[in-house]
């Protein structure tokens, strides 16, 4: 049996939870506390990282415990080489899968985590204790009025170690968009993403886009249905989960006020992640620093320049 330990709503533990469904492996879920990690640390820290994080999985039939998603992926490839395939192919062609992969996890994970926490953070943030607090405490910081100053000190946490408030300044929106269109054009060109068969970075890429599916600016892009068209049928032949909490919450959110949007602008950019050979690139900065003292003003001011709240899309903003 394989545990999985996870933040359900993290898009890369979904692409384990889709890998283990596809290769049809006996599994179970443990969530774990995303703060304090509990349940991880009964496990040994491999040597070769600096702290715990999720995805992980621990293997009874092994005894091995692997930690970050591509690495799960390779670990579950080699060990049951009897299932299906998530590298198919020869060499040339599954060393072009895990590259494909690590390009995804950074160039789309990265970016599509900054974008969907900021659309909770503008529209919904007293849905965050929801996703970080909901066992603390018995449930206190569900009370209405712990919920709405929990989830905004949560927004500014979330805004710190993310530098949310920098993705108008470096162009990530746009970065993102010229980056998914591109391979939009190129998956209607092609059946699956490498190869002639469905592999890995196809489960990935429809795990990793997940977040982005609640932000208008993506959803709603005229040239970007394709990629949806496979999240949504991946998903619900690998998961059928259906939207998660998050996306719910926002549905409902925007059933009272009109969805934030953003203002258009023609600009030619590049994505500043860059993945270091086998290993993505990691975004995450330390909360408790001095720059912590500015994050009001950020997250009051800085985060939300160019975006409007707009019931439509409309000629310079969607």
């Amino acid at each position: 049996m394989i545990t999985l330990y996870e933040l359900h709503w993290s898009h890369y533990c979904e692409k384990i939870r889709l890998a283990l469904n596809y290769m049809g492996l006996p599994w179970q879920m443990v969530g774990i506390d995303a703060f304090k990690k509990t349940q991880l640390r009964q496990h040994p820290l491999p040597p070769h990282l600096k702290g715990y994080t999720v995805p992980a999985i621990h293997d009874a039939h092994t005894n091995q415990f692997v930690m970050d998603s591509t690495p799960i992926l390779r670990y579950l490839a080699t060990q049951y080489p009897q299932a299906p395939n998530l590298f198919p192919g020869d060499q040339t062609n599954r060393d072009a899968i895990d590259a494909q992969i690590i390009e995804f996890d950074t160039l789309i994970g990265l970016p599509a985590r900054r974008f969907a926490y900021t659309q909770m953070i503008l529209e919904c943030p007293s849905f965050l204790p929801e996703l970080f607090l909901s066992h603390r405490a018995g449930g206190v910081f569900n009370a209405p009025m712990l919920r709405f100053i929990a989830g905004n000190f949560l927004g500014v946490m979330l805004s710190k170690r993310f530098d949310f408030h920098r993705s108008e300044v470096l162009g990530l929106y746009e970065a993102l968009e010229q980056y998914l269109v591109a391979l939009a054009e190129k998956l209607e060109r092609q059946e699956f993403v490498i190869g002639s068969v469905f592999s890995a970075a196809d489960l990935s890429l429809a795990a990793l886009i997940r977040p982005i599916t609640v932000v208008p600016f993506f959803a709603e892009h005229p040239k970007l249905q394709g990629l949806f068209k496979r999240h949504h049928e991946i998903v619900a032949r690998w998961n059928g989960e259906g939207d998660f909490k998050y996306q719910i919450a926002i549905t409902e959110a925007r059933k009272r006020k009109a969805p934030v949007r953003r203002k258009l602008r023609d600009i030619n950019v590049a994505l500043p992640f860059k993945p270091s050979g086998r290993i993505a690139a990691n975004d995450q900065n330390k909360i408790w620093t001095w720059g912590m003292v500015a994050m009001p003003y950020h997250y009051l001011i800085s985060l939300r320049q160019r975006k409007v709240r707009q019931m439509l899309a409309s000629v310079g903003v969607r």
